[in-house]
């Protein structure tokens, strides 16, 4: 029974050779990375960690970072990604004095796709992915393997020597790398707008308004009362049924209390929409219209 139910609560790591799942995310200084843009010039290695507060997690970083320059020379970028929001990455990186970009994943949702996350909770779960330039898996572990391994890996991937230790280099902050080849920007993603529910009802009675309201609690909810012009898609479901709203542009979010919606509004500008908001208060400050049932 105990198996079972591991099993339930976890999954195996990707199988090396298999395509890698598209990720799309927000790095810490808020640039979009998007894992297709480096299909064909750079080898990525995503580093998925649970918690900011465990060694292990912080040793591999600091041991990624002091390696950056071998890893750009096997031409190859490297990114931790995590659930917690960008200034949290950013004061983390910071305060460990890494220069290595970490990414934010909306409740885990891109960590799914590369099974690097609990099927239960909206966590990572410390997990190491190796993607060829050909866009396929080349490594896929649980945990986190020695730097050196993964550098003997991509010398072979690349057929070159495995470059040198670098020199030992003390880091006294974590302002961002100098050169272009650690990773590939996009444009920044748009910001998420914060607006109150008077604010919100106003956008939506506009004449010819483009805005929807997508309300992302759960059904039992929703069912207690919801707006009578909201479109019911819960947080956890977003990901794959965003399509189903026939926009990603001018969307306006909301949950019971602002904390979801946050999450998917943040989702929804890390694939590139724009004019997101999110409902301050949720339902709870919800002045407008109201229905209940189904």
């Amino acid at each position: 029974m105990i198996d079972k139910l591991s099993n339930l609560a976890s999954w195996k790591p990707l199988e090396p050779g298999k395509t890698a799942p598209a990720l799309s995310l927000t790095a810490d200084d808020g640039t979009w990375i998007k894992l297709p843009d480096f299909k064909g010039h750079l080898n990525v290695l995503l580093m998925f960690f649970k918690t900011s507060s465990d060694d292990d997690t912080i040793n591999f970083l600091k041991a990624l970072d002091q390696n950056r320059d071998r890893f750009e020379q096997l031409e190859t970028a490297v990114f931790g990604v995590n659930t917690a929001r960008t200034d949290v990455l950013r004061n983390f990186r910071s305060s460990i004095g890494v220069q290595v970009f970490l990414l934010y994943d909306p409740m885990g949702w891109e960590s799914r796709g590369f099974r690097a996350s609990s099927r239960i909770r909206p966590s990572c779960k410390n997990t190491t992915v190796v993607i060829g330039k050909d866009g396929n898996v080349l490594f896929s572990q649980r945990g986190f393997p020695t730097v050196e391994s993964m550098l003997e890996l991509l010398a072979r991937t690349e057929g070159k020597e495995v470059p040198p230790p670098p020199a030992p280099v003390h880091h006294t902050g974590a302002a961002p790398a100098g050169s272009d080849m650690l990773r590939t920007p996009g444009r920044g993603p748009q910001a998420v707008r914060e607006v109150d529910a008077q604010t919100a009802l106003s956008m939506l009675n506009e004449k010819d308004s483009p805005y929807i309201l997508v309300d992302v609690r759960n059904k039992n909810e929703w069912e207690r009362e919801h707006a009578p012009m909201a479109t019911l898609i819960p947080v956890d479901e977003l990901p794959h049924r965003y399509p189903e709203l026939g926009q990603t542009n001018h969307i306006i979010f909301v949950c019971q209390g602002g904390g979801r919606s946050s999450a998917a509004s943040e989702f929804m500008t890390s694939i590139g929409s724009s004019e997101i908001y999110n409902v301050i208060g949720g339902m709870n400050e919800w002045n407008g219209p109201k229905v209940t049932g189904a």
